[in-house]
């Protein structure tokens, strides 16, 4: 970085528009300025004291008329089954992965999937997704896996792909039908590929990898304690889907005598390290243990009302001290927009609690952004000096957004993935005037159509 008379060269400048920071020190800014060193933030305030605090930049952005935001986390995706988007409509959680889902992922082949997930980060990022935590579970070999990161970073999304395990099949496993293709690797070998993919891709990667044993359902006990230890040892999180269903509840009690989360906290396995997807169907006891430990819970509101599985328990799991964030699961029945995420979540709560005020939109803009930060356990998520330059500048102009009298109420609920005009990761503008810097967008969605079409 380049100091001039103790004021900062800057690399790049946002200045014009209004911010929202996720900063509570600092929350707004309206007419605001924002410059960027290298990877990280290097001043947030207004645009009149710009000058007082930074000597010049390499490029300034206009952004007049638009709104800046911390760029939004997806905390729980599968971007490969973009493979078989509108297919299984009408099912349940249990015969959509039966019949539909995972009979799917048994025949992808590693170029189905690259193709599927390049084109997949590229909807993200465009949509004004910064940051994916996507669990791949389809093929899940080191190569394959070592692919999808290179693609996911090739589009220039930050992320993770958190390995799906399988594992042997266990009783869990016969009971939900699961493919017994998908078993393919003891629990040694799933172990050992999962450790030389986090080597390769260690914690700080842009895109690195964590341990994703599918299902507390359908994975063996002991494998799942194992891909906590190795979490531990390679010092990352890990994710793994609970208590979806009703019905996953019901097989993993008759099965092993205790609900899910009860078991993880009696096997000493339930702690902040642990990021929870969905999260439905979870009763008082397991809630305040969830929260004691700190735990992560990951809201997919939109894939839990396509499958009818239920609505999150927000306000409870809050309150207990939970860390809750947001996704958008399965791009096969939900998409990848971030902003209907929002919405979804922001409605449906006041819906469950038949109370107006159960959310409001500063809450729910910090499930997609803050909360997400911390389950990571990165310095996303807010835009403050220090944090990285991740941000997502939104248009504001657009006739569905007028008049636009409180901003923060456009973003959760009339904002649409094509508001997104510029796009920061990690420092470098990778979207900019709605069009990918890094890729050739055309030839990205022309390969995942034929992979689709092959598959």
């Amino acid at each position: 970085m380049v100091m001039t008379a103790e004021k900062l060269f800057a690399d790049v400048i946002f200045r014009g528009g209004d911010i929202v920071t996720l900063d509570r020190d600092n929350p707004y800014i309206r007419n605001g300025a924002i410059s960027v060193v290298g990877n990280q933030i290097a001043w947030v305030g207004a645009a009149t004291d710009l000058e007082t605090h930074v000597a010049g930049a390499t490029r300034t952005l206009d952004i007049s008329g638009h709104i800046v935001i911390p760029g939004l986390i997806d905390s729980h995706t599968h971007l490969f089954q973009s493979l078989g988007k509108t297919l299984g409509d009408g099912l349940s959680l249990l015969p959509w992965l039966e019949k539909f889902m995972m009979p799917l992922s048994a025949n992808i082949s590693k170029q189905d999937a690259v193709a599927a997930v390049r084109m997949a980060a590229l909807n993200s990022l465009l949509s004004g997704s910064t940051t994916l935590v996507d669990n791949h579970y389809a093929p899940v070999d080191e190569e394959t896996i070592l692919a999808v990161a290179d693609a996911m970073e090739e589009v220039g999304v930050r992320g993770v792909v958190a390995r799906g395990i399988y594992g042997p099949m266990v009783e869990g496993g016969l009971r939900m039908k699961c493919d017994p293709r998908l078993f393919q690797y003891t629990a040694r070998q799933e172990l050992d590929i999962t450790r030389a993919c986090i080597q390769a891709r260690p914690s700080g990667s842009l895109v690195e990898v964590w341990p994703m044993p599918l299902n507390v359902v359908y994975l063996d006990p002991d494998l799942m304690i194992a891909c906590h230890e190795l979490a531990v040892e390679m010092d990352v999180a890990w994710q793994a889907h609970c208590s979806e269903s009703m019905f996953e509840v019901e097989i993993f009690e008759s099965i092993h005598g205790k609900r899910p989360a009860k078991w993880l906290h009696d096997q000493g396995i339930l702690d902040d390290r642990i990021t929870l997807a969905h999260g439905i169907w979870f009763d008082e006891e397991e809630i305040a243990l969830l929260g004691n430990a700190r735990a992560h819970v990951i809201h997919n509101p939109i894939c839990n009302q396509y499958l009818a599985s239920g609505i999150l328990q927000l306000e409870p799991l809050m309150t207990a001290g939970v860390n809750v964030a947001l996704g958008t699961d399965g791009t096969a029945c939900t998409g990848l927009n971030m902003f209907e995420a929002m919405k979804s979540a922001h409605i449906l709560q006041r819906l469950r609690e038949l109370k107006p005020d159960a959310t409001s939109s500063e809450l729910i803009l910090g499930l997609a952004t803050r909360n997400g930060g911390k389950m990571l356990r990165k310095n996303v998520g807010v835009l403050k000096a220090g944090a990285l330059a991740d941000m997502t500048v939104v248009d504001l102009s657009g006739i569905h957004h007028q008049p636009a009298l409180r901003p923060v109420c456009c973003l959760t609920l009339s904002t649409i993935g094509s508001d997104v005009r510029h796009v920061m990761v990690n420092g470098e503008l990778v979207v900019e005037n709605h069009r990918s810097t890094r890729v050739d967008q055309d030839k990205v969605i022309a390969d995942c159509l034929q992979a689709s079409r092959s598959l």
